[in-house]
């Protein structure tokens, strides 16, 4: 204690001795570092605030951290390891004292050594430690749950424990390898780490998804019940993940709705325009084709949302869809006077050919009334005859060679066949210039006509024409 008085006293009392020199000394140090002052043990006494951050720049930036890991070793930069000195802090800290009067005088007495100021970039420190772990072949694997690969139900991949770095085997030894400015060797050492997501967690969320996979969920369209499969609700199941864990499972309602839509839209029937022959005063003659409304699922949003809120509760569900009916319109056509009780009931005006199978004869018609004929004509035999209804010329051919079977079954090819116009799959009506007489049947089914006739109705009938056939 004494000798400490006296160098206090002696501090205090030597600027006042100097008088004008101890004003000059200070003067030459408000720019200089003081007497005394070193940083991380090497001295910077007298040296600029220039020459004092050069220094401490260059040994930065010399500055080696031998990292050791097993048999291997590394020297690294501090800014490898994810560290760096604050140069221009580091030097505002030694010349923090030329600010005050007293460090002057006490500076002559005293010495005063300040570690560089370190900074660490957290993000380039987890990448260092990540690398490491790495290359030692001790990463570790969360847990996992994923759908199966006929993706009807989940399953687990185990966690595999992984290791980080200890801090105290690296970022302590770099952080003060960085402070005191002096090499260092760091020596990794790994501990082990638990997993984000254990095997145990990830099988308890893998039950909780199949669970709701295995309640079944049903919707009946009045007449049968729809279930939907195990791989419709497994791919309704959502598994959330937060900062790499995951949670409990969920029901995805977009997924459940687009599958009730998808079942709804298949139950969608459009209705049907009946089509009605009348009169000219408007009384219905017949019925050509039946009207049939439609009808559209009505309940389809009420329906996903019950089903999820099921699902969600740990039940099944089994819901049943209601409908808004579409009504189907009709459609008159009004028959020509005359031609209600023909074989054909035409409207005003329109083209149509009559062929009478049991008088072998063709009449062409416009509405009611006979525009030619009826012109005699071959149909088919009693072993190939020709197709009865009312039906529509499809395709037309001017000249053609015609194949087919004859009743025994072998095959027959007829060459130039002109002016045929099909009405139903093979069978036409066609000229057949090898016959010499008409009025019986005897033909494979085709209506064979005379060539000039055949030539006219193929001009007379556009595609579209009625042909009625009948006995």
């Amino acid at each position: 204690m004494k000798t400490r008085s006296v160098l206090l006293t002696a501090a205090v009392t030597v600027p006042m001795l100097l008088g004008g020199v101890g004003t000059a000394y200070a003067a030459h140090f408000q720019d200089h570092a003081l007497p005394g002052s070193s940083v991380a043990g090497v001295s910077v006494a007298g040296m600029t605030r220039d020459e004092v951050t050069a220094s401490v720049r260059q040994r930065a930036a010399d500055l080696r951290v031998d990292v050791r890991t097993g048999d291997t070793s590394r020297s690294q930069r501090l800014t490898d390891l994810g560290y760096t000195v604050d140069v221009d802090a580091t030097v505002d800290a030694i010349f923090a004292a030329n600010s005050r009067w007293s460090s002057y005088a006490t500076s002559l007495v005293s010495s005063r050594d300040v570690d560089a100021v370190v900074s660490s970039d957290p993000v380039a420190v987890d990448a260092v430690t990540a690398a490491l772990v790495e290359d030692a072949g001790k990463v570790g694997r969360n847990a996992t749950v994923a759908l199966t690969s006929k993706k009807t139900s989940f399953e687990v991949t185990p966690a595999v424990a992984g290791h980080t770095v200890d801090p105290a085997s690296l970022q302590d030894v770099v952080a003060a390898a960085a402070r005191d400015l002096t090499p260092a060797t760091a020596t990794v050492r790994f501990v082990e780490t638990d997993p984000a997501v254990t095997t145990a967690a990830a099988e308890r969320i893998a039950a909780a998804a199949n669970s709701i996979v295995q309640r079944s969920v049903t919707v009946s369209d009045g007449a049968e019940k729809h279930t939907a499969s195990a791989k419709a609700k497994a791919s309704w199941v959502t598994i959330p993940t937060a900062d790499g864990a995951a949670g409990a499972p969920t029901v995805d309602r977009v997924k459940v709705r687009t599958w009730v839509d998808g079942l709804a839209a298949s139950l969608k029937t459009e209705p049907v325009a009946g089509l009605r022959n009348v009169s000219a005063a408007g009384a219905v003659l017949s019925v050509v084709t039946q009207a049939h409304d439609g009808r559209t699922v009505s309940n389809a949003p009420a329906v996903a949302k019950a089903a999820v809120a099921a699902l969600t509760d740990g039940k099944k569900y089994s819901g049943t869809f209601t409908y808004d009916t579409v009504p189907a319109a009709w459609t008159s056509r009004t028959v020509a006077v005359g031609a209600e009780k023909l074989a054909y009931p035409a409207a005003d005006g329109e083209k149509w050919i009559d062929v009478n199978l049991s008088r072998h004869t063709m009449t062409a018609y416009i509405g009611a009334t006979p525009v030619y004929g009826p012109i005699s004509m071959v149909s088919g035999a009693a072993e190939t005859p020709t197709i009865t209804g009312v039906f529509r010329v499809y395709t037309k051919n001017p000249l053609m060679t015609m194949r087919g079977n004859n009743a025994d079954g072998t095959r027959y090819e007829t060459p130039d066949v002109p002016w045929s116009a099909f009405f139903h799959r093979g069978f036409a009506l066609h000229g057949a210039p090898w016959r010499d007489s008409f009025g019986y049947a005897a033909s494979h089914g085709c209506i064979n006509l005379p060539v000039p006739v055949a030539k006219w109705v193929y001009d007379f009938a556009p595609m579209g024409t009625p042909v009625a056939s009948h006995y």
